[in-house]
């Protein structure tokens, strides 16, 4: 077993300095580039920035070690990627459908209390994903939310009702979530686990949600306002 081959391959110790070089020209080309493309390309990567993204890392990885490859094969990748970037940006500028199929739209997840339809035709859009999302934002129930939005950026932005216009809503606490039940015990206000659609129902009353039609599950509906 040769440590000097494990260690330092077929290159000698030279060429660290060589790696180091590279890799200082190839940070400041990235950092430049970056700082062109502006800071919402960091702070809000769409699928569109994500993958400009990858191809600059990509690009930028293999002359920082390996030899044959030369830092200007980079700069001609990343003369191209910024030069597609400005070009795209351009026409996200001018069409409004071009901006829907790259940055994507926003999609609301919960309208007045409960799962909108938009989110319900849209599996993958399921608010049991979102709920973490609003119990750091002090929610207990879905009737404290009038409209939730998810921003093509994938976070979440919440308005909420005033204290006088809360209404019963979904609890979205696990332990509450966990006293769901098929078969009302007790005459009140019940929520759909599902959805978050409240209605009154009887004593021993067993019924599909009549907002989703998907569910059966219901867990008794929660009032109160929001925990600042």
């Amino acid at each position: 077993m040769n440590w000097t081959d494990i260690l330092f391959g077929k290159e000698n110790f030279l060429f660290l300095i060589e790696i180091a070089l590279r890799t200082l020209i190839m940070f400041l080309l990235l950092f430049a580039g970056l700082r062109i493309m502006g800071k919402r390309a960091v702070k809000q990567l769409s699928i569109f920035e994500l993958l400009i993204i990858i191809a600059l890392g990509s690009a930028a990885g293999d002359p920082m070690i390996y030899k044959e490859v030369g830092i200007v094969y980079a700069l001609v990748v990343f003369f191209i990627v910024f030069l597609s970037y400005w070009l795209i940006t351009k026409l996200i500028e001018r069409s409004e459908k071009v901006e829907k199929i790259l940055e994507g739209r926003p999609y609301q997840i919960i309208h007045e209390g409960k799962a909108s339809k938009e989110s319900l035709k849209h599996k993958e859009l399921a608010m049991d994903e979102f709920f973490s999302v609003l119990r750091n934002q002090h929610i207990f129930h879905l009737g404290q939310v009038e409209s939730a939005i998810l921003e093509p950026s994938g976070e979440l932005s919440v308005l909420f009702y005033n204290s006088p216009e809360i209404k019963a809503g979904l609890p979205i606490w696990p332990d509450y979530l966990k006293k769901k039940t098929r078969q009302v015990e007790r005459p009140g206000m019940y929520a759909c686990t599902y959805c978050g659609y409240t209605q009154i129902m009887n004593e021993g009353e067993k019924r599909k949600c009549d907002y989703c039609n998907e569910n059966d599950e219901w867990v008794e509906a929660e009032t109160g306002n929001r925990e600042k």
